[in-house]
């Protein structure tokens, strides 16, 4: 197995719950967990201490990030600058085939959520909700803002997997997609900069309260 994929793996692991943050494990520990071998597991700690996503402190081990004030802030600092700019160049020249997809979609599972909360379904609207933000960063054409997002993206999913996900916070966040998304197809930049700005303000805010 090469670093990829024990990064990978080690992702995976944090993203899943089975490492609480701020826990302290060995390197030992960590690559059991992820099934890797030492060499690769040395590697991949390396690339997640440069993503702030653990901390390696020597004679007491490595430590899970914790999900402190300024942690949480930060991330969503970042997340902010990066997608309300986003949004905004693509409500100004994004494909309107793109634009028409990701409403049409967004709304297909919008409508499915409502009527059935199955695990399923509440699960679809996850990958749906994140495809938006990974398809309007890829828009901008930036491989730089893209790979620094996609870096804080996985800080984000790490809040994430420690607060609770409701059926309600799921129809929340579809419909906010819902306007911002309509706002691009409408060509109003000014009106989905906004909207992604109050939609990124309430996930941050409902994460500073820890639920």
């Amino acid at each position: 197995m090469d670093r990829v994929e024990a990064y990978q793996n080690f992702k995976d692991k944090l993203l899943s719950g089975h490492l609480a943050p701020g826990q302290f494990v060995t390197q030992k520990e960590l690559a059991k967990l992820a099934g890797v071998p030492l060499g690769a597991a040395r590697e991949a700690i390396q690339k997640l201490e440069s993503e702030n996503l653990l901390k390696v402190h020597p004679q007491r081990g490595i430590q899970i990030t914790d999900l402190t004030t300024r942690f949480i802030r930060e991330a969503f600092g970042l997340r902010l600058l990066f997608e309300r700019a986003a949004i905004r160049e693509f409500a100004e020249q994004g494909p309107m085939p793109a634009i028409e997809d990701l409403l049409r979609a967004t709304e297909a599972v919008l409508a499915e959520v409502r009527l059935d909360l199955s695990e399923a379904n509440l699960s679809r609207a996850v990958e749906v909700d994140w495809r938006m933000h990974d398809v309007i960063i890829e828009a901008m054409g930036n491989e730089l803002i893209r790979e620094t997002y996609q870096i804080n993206a996985t800080r984000i999913r790490l809040i994430r997997a420690n607060n609770r996900l409701t059926p309600d916070r799921v129809i929340t966040g579809l419909e906010e997609h819902v306007a911002m998304l309509g706002h691009c197809r409408d060509r109003n930049p000014d009106a989905a900069g906004k909207a992604m700005e109050a939609h990124i303000e309430i996930s941050r805010n409902r994460a500073l309260q820890g639920n």
